[in-house]
């Protein structure tokens, strides 16, 4: 938009932006949420993670997420 642009059309297109990614990232986000409440299976969700982690190659300690999730879901039982 370069230094012509005025803060109202920042504004606009900031807001824009972060619809388009909150739209692009809930489904997503939704897969890797687990709380016990639906019927998605806490294996299920461990899978979706690694998953992510190779389609986006993130460089994550897999096996230490695995345990802080599986000691969380222990937490609240």
């Amino acid at each position: 938009m370069g230094d012509n642009a005025n803060n109202n059309a920042k504004k606009v297109v900031e807001a824009l932006s972060r619809g388009i990614v909150n739209k692009l990232l809930h489904g997503p986000l939704q897969h890797l949420r687990y709380d016990g409440t639906d019927d998605r299976t806490l294996n299920e969700t461990l899978e979706n993670m690694h998953a992510l982690n190779r389609m986006f190659n993130l460089e994550t300690e897999v096996s230490l997420l695995e345990e802080k999730i599986r000691a969380k879901v222990e937490q609240q039982k």
